[in-house]
């Protein structure tokens, strides 16, 4: 989901050449699983990786998308989308299917239209090699959902700032304890870890007494958990691939010491103590009548001054949220208000983080 473009602002520019370049290196050197997504590039990734695992790669890999639930209306639109997945994909079997971002709602779809019986078939045909989800939801829900059926695989969401965010460190222990192999994304948060990193976070990295950059020290953290099978790191340059792979050429399993331990407590502790709302993205304001995504705008108006990542937010902003959906569309109605347990000023931080979302637009 984060090739490089040859237009900033348009994620279905994906730069082919430069692409098929770091793909290719990574797969040379090891790599051995390829994640993608129907939504990812503006549903141009998995036409892209269709044609760049082409003459031999995609024998090599293991290749993994995700059903988009959420697009799901019927039984028959499982069949659809699975099939126009195999199409772009060029590719007659999946070997990783995922039920993509898991939540209670798309939970309730996946049982409605009893789409794990619909997967169970596919995998019996051989057009599926493993069940999987990713899930962006609370711990409980995951719990309900990893006891509901014998998954293969999860995708979650950590890093060492949100071990208690989502499923979090509970819920990946959890998992592994019932059997799932477990997989990990966002774990530099989008290159968040890695980028503008404060001074503050920057002596922090050099009183662990080991020589590494911002982005290792992030790393460190997860693969340090025997857990861990697979770590999804997004990559936008070649550099970014070499240096990946040259970190995870090493077991580090176990390696963290109690001193280590402690530095990256302190670490979240500065991180949390920046944000700037305490939205806990529980849904209750998705009732929108302008249909603005406000917990998207506040997390990225929270990312913006707890990582610096004001230019990555900005660009999110306009690309990820149409003009009519975007925070000065609201009427100040005030039933987001109303409905936020956090008591949230929604609308004064709406008007706030649009203000500064749209700079440079």
């Amino acid at each position: 989901m984060r090739f490089p473009l040859r237009e900033k602002y348009d994620p279905t520019s994906i730069d082919e050449i430069k692409s098929s370049e770091m793909l290719h290196y990574a797969i040379d050197h090891g790599v051995n699983y390829v994640d993608t997504a129907w939504p990812y590039h503006r549903e141009t990734s998995e036409k892209f990786l269709g044609k760049a695992l082409q003459h031999g790669y995609r024998e090599k890999v293991f290749l993994a998308t995700k059903m988009p639930i959420w697009l799901v209306k019927s039984k028959e639109d499982c069949q659809k989308y699975f099939d126009e997945q195999r199409h772009r994909l060029q590719s007659d079997k999946i070997d990783m299917y995922l039920l993509h971002a898991l939540g209670s709602k798309s939970w309730n779809t996946t049982k409605e239209y009893d789409v794990l019986t619909f997967l169970e078939t596919l995998k019996a045909q051989n057009k599926i090699g493993y069940i999987g989800f990713s899930f962006h939801d609370k711990l409980p829900l995951f719990k309900e959902i990893v006891n509901e059926y014998p998954w293969s695989f999860c995708l979650l969401f950590v890093n060492y700032v949100d071990d208690e965010f989502q499923a979090g460190i509970k819920g990946l222990e959890y998992a592994h304890k019932k059997g799932l192999t477990v997989m990990i994304m966002e774990p530099l948060r989008g290159g968040k870890l890695s980028r503008n990193v404060p001074s503050t976070i920057t002596r922090i990295i050099e009183r662990t007494g080991r020589k590494q950059t911002a982005a290792e020290f992030a790393l460190r953290w997860i693969y340090d958990r025997p857990e861990v099978c697979c770590v999804l790191s997004g990559m936008t340059m070649m550099d970014h691939v070499k240096q990946n792979i040259e970190f995870a050429s090493v077991d580090h399993r176990y390696t963290l010491s109690l001193h280590e331990k402690k530095l990256y407590s302190q670490a979240k502790k500065f991180f949390k103590a920046r944000t700037k709302v305490s939205c806990s993205e529980c849904g209750y304001c998705a009732v929108c009548p302008q249909k603005i995504p406000i917990s998207f705008i506040l997390n990225m108006y929270n990312d913006a001054h707890v990582y610096g990542a004001f230019e990555q937010s900005q660009w999110m902003y306009r690309v990820f949220i149409k003009p009519e959906n975007r925070a000065d569309n609201c009427t100040v109605c005030g039933d987001c208000e109303e409905k936020c347990p956090q008591n949230i000023p929604i609308m004064s931080v709406l008007e706030k983080a649009h203000k500064e979302l749209s700079k440079n637009s």
